[in-house]
């Protein structure tokens, strides 16, 4: 059996799991615009369905790659940074710095693009989630 049919099947049961398990009892559901549910449930599906297309894709010969792997272990890295930054200094700085850090792995050069991802994309899910939804996410420590 193929690796990347394992990592498909894997990803079907880890979406299966979320959708029908997880998010149903761990959710709270509030009265609101947008069901708090939507986006997880929304990622869920999309675990289900990228697993779907791995289990069923045509195996690709594929080259071990120990440059990828440290550039994949470090963006790991930084994202768990990230995660654990964010309750001591905010949603926004934090999220702030994770897509700036993500640009550089990207190795993303035009300005626009970098402005964009690094500005935009943090302010657009805090204004969806806080002001939207009604949901808090981290606060400025200040």
């Amino acid at each position: 059996m193929y690796f990347e049919r394992l990592i498909g099947g894997a990803s079907i049961l880890f979406g299966g799991f979320l959708l029908f398990f997880l998010i149903p009892y761990q959710v709270t559901s509030q009265p609101g615009p947008i069901d708090p549910s939507l986006f997880p449930k929304i990622a869920a599906s999309l675990f289900i369905l990228l697993g779907l297309f791995q289990l069923l894709a045509k195996a690709q010969p594929a080259n071990f790659s120990w440059y990828e792997f440290a550039r994949l272990a470090g963006l790991a890295v930084v994202v768990l940074v990230a995660a654990l930054a964010m309750p001591l200094v905010g949603f926004l700085p934090s999220a702030v710095l994770l897509m700036a850090a993500v640009c550089a792995f990207m190795f993303e050069r035009r300005y626009m693009w970098l402005a964009t991802t690094i500005v935009l994309v943090p302010l657009g899910t805090w204004f969806v989630f806080v002001i939207v939804m009604g949901r808090p996410l981290p606060s400025l420590p200040f």
